[in-house]
């Protein structure tokens, strides 16, 4: 998902790229109830049996499967934050903060879309500076990858004019 702002101050842009999220931590916890609860009653019908070896077997399964969606969850939640003013082109990159944050001048920094070498590949798009390439939306998907393309051009041409 690629979103653009326009702040208030000194003509500066804000492109905002993030993972499409299938799924929110409130819907992931709801999965893990609604796959737990048949594997728990099974597992204590077992124990009513006399068979109590599964009940660890399916808490195993159950701990498994949350630690797998927490995982999933934390890979969505990644975020870059592109920020063009006249003068500056900041990235910043993290997941609820920003975690790397890189800053070039922005009269010096190219945009770099590089086409795929087969169509089953992706186009990567990099910001380059003095020799510092930093990829850019990786995560997108092709379209978001081409919005993204959209929008920073349009801003960058505004940017020119002023």
């Amino acid at each position: 998902m690629v979103t653009a702002d326009r702040l208030e101050t000194n003509h500066t842009f804000r492109l905002t790229l993030k993972p499409n999220r299938s799924i929110s931590w409130k819907g992931n916890m709801l999965f893990l109830l609604l796959i737990s609860t048949p594997i728990l009653i099974i597992a204590f019908g077992f124990l009513y049996i006399g068979a109590p070896i599964i009940l660890p077997f399916a808490g195993l399964e159950i701990v498994i499967v949350l630690i797998a969606s927490f995982y999933v969850y934390q890979k969505s939640n990644k975020q870059e934050i592109i920020t063009i003013s006249p003068e500056k082109l900041i990235i910043e990159k993290g997941r609820f903060r920003p975690e790397t944050s890189i800053e070039f001048i922005r009269e010096w920094a190219y945009v770099f879309v590089e086409k795929a070498k087969h169509p089953w590949y992706p186009i990567h798009i990099v910001i380059s500076s003095k020799g510092e390439r930093v990829p850019v939306g990786d995560f997108l998907t092709e379209d978001d990858k081409k919005i993204l393309i959209e929008k920073m051009d349009e801003i960058i041409r505004e940017i020119r004019v002023i």
